[in-house]
């Protein structure tokens, strides 16, 4: 099997390289902090002490760190994947970034003979946990076709968006453009039930069949009412990818009111010290709102 290397062991990155692990491939590691890799470790995978280190144990490097420039730091700055670039080895970076940043690590790891994948992914920790992410790979269809035993231990559905990279990353925005919109309208539908008299709870239940159903009511519906705001995908993280959305949106001229709305509620969630909760607390801005605190009934 592919030797494996992972940067980033993460909410997201911690489940991952477990499946991995169970999946059978050669697992080996770099996490900023050590400690937080330890369970990864106990469960099998080989320490790094660097990204570079890492990208030389492996045949097949993963990246999934925060963002664009903690991305470009672990690939491309000092001590990162391209300097243990060498013959045969693919890059894939699974992390949220701008589009334009994936094709600028595209681009140098291309000119250290490394081909890359921009492949990030849609679905929870618990998700992630039963290897059934979403998965959108951009790049070329023969690097696609060769990574797909990695992808199949992670994922039930992989999309093979294009070969210009960058296209993985584009797809991804679109797809948390849903998501945060339906977080929104999610907390507004929770909020209005509550000061209309009736049990949020059951705003859940009926939105569970029809056309109303959403992933979002869901998977968060419950958490809104309990004010379990333990990250998933945390508001700061929304904020940014719905910034990244809108930011598309004006350079190819479409308009996104709805997502814009969504971007500023979880601004408001963010100026209220709060950007490290899940992107559910925009409950709490729409609760403030309407003088109103959600809640089950007995």
């Amino acid at each position: 099997m592919q030797k494996v290397g992972f940067v980033g062991i993460g909410l997201m990155g911690r489940q991952i390289t477990r499946r991995l692990i169970m999946a059978g491939f050669p697992l080996t590691i770099w996490n900023r902090t050590k400690e937080r890799a330890q369970e990864i470790l106990d469960a099998g995978a080989a320490w790094a002490e660097t990204p570079a280190a890492c990208a030389r144990a492996a045949e097949v490097v993963i990246t999934m760190v925060t963002d664009s420039a903690a991305s470009e730091k672990v690939i491309c700055g000092s001590g990162g994947v391209l300097e243990g670039a060498h013959p045969g080895m693919i890059l894939i970076d699974m992390g949220s970034i701008a589009p334009e940043m994936s094709r600028s690590i595209a681009a140098q790891a291309k000119a250290k003979g490394v081909p890359m994948l921009d492949a990030p992914v849609t679905g929870n920790p618990k998700v992630a946990s039963e290897g059934k992410l979403g998965i959108m790979a951009a790049g070329p269809r023969a690097i696609y076709d060769a990574c797909l035993p990695v992808f199949q231990a992670i994922g039930v559905k992989i999309i093979h968006v294009g070969e210009e990279n960058g296209m993985g990353t584009t797809l991804k925005l679109i797809n948390n453009l849903v998501m945060g919109v339906a977080i929104e309208a999610a907390a507004e539908a929770l909020v209005l039930a509550e000061k209309a008299g009736i049990d949020p709870v059951k705003v859940i239940e009926i939105t569970s069949v029809g056309g109303a159903r959403t992933g979002a009511m869901e998977t968060r519906g419950m958490r809104m009412i309990t004010h379990d705001f333990s990250p998933h995908f945390s508001a700061d993280n929304m904020y940014k990818d719905l910034s990244s959305a809108l930011n598309l949106a004006e350079k190819v001229g479409v308009c996104l009111p709805a997502a814009s709305i969504a971007r500023e509620m979880l601004r408001a969630v963010k100026i209220q010290g709060n950007g490290a909760m899940d992107s559910a607390s925009v409950v709490t801005v729409i609760e403030r709102l309407a003088d109103t605190v959600v809640k089950a009934r007995k």
